[in-house]
């Protein structure tokens, strides 16, 4: 299970995102979407521990990931994404990165 509770990230002071809240049960799918600057990749951030939230807070089940000013670290989370940029492996295609 994934719990959001009143997520809040900015970036120098400029707001990101403001109060998510989001339950999401075990077996079930999220689509992300909205136009070019709205937080999707920003969320996508905070869920995988790139980003520390300014406030709220993140579980995967029962455990803390992420609260505001402190993260677990990204291996330690057991997640894997891949982001539509391809900045890391831009010489590899979606399936090998």
């Amino acid at each position: 299970m994934l719990q959001i509770s009143h997520l809040s990230a900015d970036y120098g002071g400029k707001p990101a995102l403001a109060d998510i809240n989001l339950t999401l049960e075990s077996g079930e799918l999220l689509v992300v979407l909205g136009p070019s600057g709205c937080g999707k990749s920003t969320l996508l951030r905070l869920l995988a521990g790139l980003t520390v939230p300014a406030s709220g807070s993140i579980h995967f089940g029962d455990r803390l990931v992420a609260k505001a000013g402190w993260g677990m670290p990204p291996e330690q989370r057991n997640l894997g994404m891949v982001f539509q940029d391809y900045a890391l492996w831009p010489h590899m295609t979606a399936a090998q990165n």
